[in-house]
């Protein structure tokens, strides 16, 4: 089982960019297999609460795994992310193979530092350095040795090479040398690109076609490994953009109610409350001993004034969301803005130019990501129309022959198999 997930590939991507792109391989796996128009997948659309998702079938309520950001302590959540498996709360695709006595593999996989696999490369930085790639911090956490004895196979990443080069010939590496039984990939180009550009920009697009290029490499390494006659393979996303040209900055308010304090350059000290910024969506938290929910509220007027909120969701409505437990109030972002964590400054900061993001609401349709199947094992032309998030750890469980009934939300997606 080979499981690629190409973040921030939004089911809606292939359309927007059809005119800009020239790619093979995804339209035939799409052709040749089984595919969904739309997977609408959890709150907030983050990398890291997306990724557990869909490799325990739990929305982040059950998995732990609430935003990107781990820390929920007033000024303190900025440099410590979800990086361990050990924060996930529900069994993993990982150690449903390990108990049925199957190998794994992951290359840069959210949340999977430590993870109890055979061969894993995890996504993970230094919170203290300013550069989000150091191989000697990242081979720290992977599997002892693995990362040394891929380089020497491989080579060092050049100087300015794009992170999906490393990534894909890191995977294809794993998968020619020790043939995993399930191996999990995760690019991460395209993300950055959108954040930057925006989700309809040529650089985009560009990099759309470089990714559809590392995933013939990797299926290329597949056949090579001699597994191309039994490997079923998924190609996921965690969500898909919005454009974006200003952000609101919220703990503005919070400081001016006196319900957050601030240093002069706008970075949170302390306060009554907690706030993470989710981009597309700000969750807020406060004791549950105290009752804040007036004052808080009277603290957003301008806001609500201005029109700059798309929506707040209270506690019941994130409930029924699967989302973070403790968090008291919602905010949602209208389109064309996103939340900034700044305590400083003006309230609304308009960019110089077209960028993008996520975070909102998954049911936002510019929101859903991409599911497809092709394999041995997968029927052709099946269209799948709208699934959710939960369905894909149990259908791959499926594929690799064990019994997903009873892991996960939601039953195997059956109408994709012979």
């Amino acid at each position: 089982m080979l499981v690629i997930s190409v973040d921030g590939m939004g089911a809606r991507l292939y359309n927007l960019l059809a005119a800009k792109i020239h790619i093979s391989n995804l339209p035939r796996l799409r052709r040749q297999g089984s595919y969904a128009d739309g997977v609408l997948g959890v709150y907030p659309t983050l990398t890291y609460p997306s990724h557990t998702t869909i490799v325990t079938g739990r929305m982040p309520a059950e998995h732990g795994i609430y935003s990107n950001l781990s820390s929920r302590e007033p000024g303190k959540n900025l440099g410590d992310w979800f990086w361990f498996s050990k924060a996930i709360k529900v069994p993993t695709l990982w150690d449903e193979a390990r108990a049925h006595r199957l190998t794994t593999g992951a290359v840069f996989w959210p949340v999977a530092a430590g993870a109890p696999m055979d061969w894993d490369v995890p996504e993970i930085w230094d919170p203290q350095s300013s550069s989000q790639v150091d191989p000697m911090y990242v081979a720290k956490y992977a599997t002892p040795g693995l990362l040394f004895e891929a380089l020497l196979a491989i080579g060092p990443p050049q100087p300015g090479q794009e992170l999906d080069v490393t990534r894909a010939r890191l995977a294809a590496f794993i998968l020619k040398k020790y043939k995993p039984n399930l191996l999990l990939v995760h690019l991460c180009d395209l993300d950055s690109v959108e954040h930057e550009f925006g989700p309809n920009s040529p650089q985009a697009a560009a990099t759309l076609e470089k990714i559809d290029g590392h995933i013939g490499e990797l299926l290329a390494a597949d056949q090579a490994a001699g597994l191309a006659d039994s490997t079923d393979v998924f190609v996921v996303s965690d969500h898909g953009f919005l454009p974006v040209g200003a952000e609101i900055k919220p703990n503005v308010l919070f400081v001016r109610a006196g319900l957050l304090t601030a240093d002069e350059k706008g970075n949170i000290t302390g306060g009554r409350i907690a706030t993470v910024d989710n981009d597309g969506s700000f969750f807020i938290y406060w004791p549950d001993s105290e009752d804040l929910r007036s004052t808080v509220s009277q603290a957003l007027k301008p806001l609500r004034d201005q029109g700059l909120l798309w929506g707040v969701l209270e506690r019941s409505a994130l409930r029924d969301l699967g989302a973070e437990p403790a968090v008291q109030m919602a905010l949602e972002a209208p389109t064309g803005y996103a939340f900034s964590s700044g305590a400083a400054g003006d309230l609304i900061s308009l960019g110089k130019s077209i960028t993008g993001t996520h975070g909102y609401l998954p049911f936002r349709c510019e929101l859903e990501s991409s599911f497809i199947a092709w394999g041995p094992d997968i029927r052709a032309g099946v269209d799948l129309h709208t699934i959710r998030m939960t369905e894909i750890a149990p259908t791959i469980l499926k594929a690799m022959g064990i019994d997903a009934r009873k892991f996960g939300d939601e039953p195997p997606l059956a109408e994709i198999f012979k």
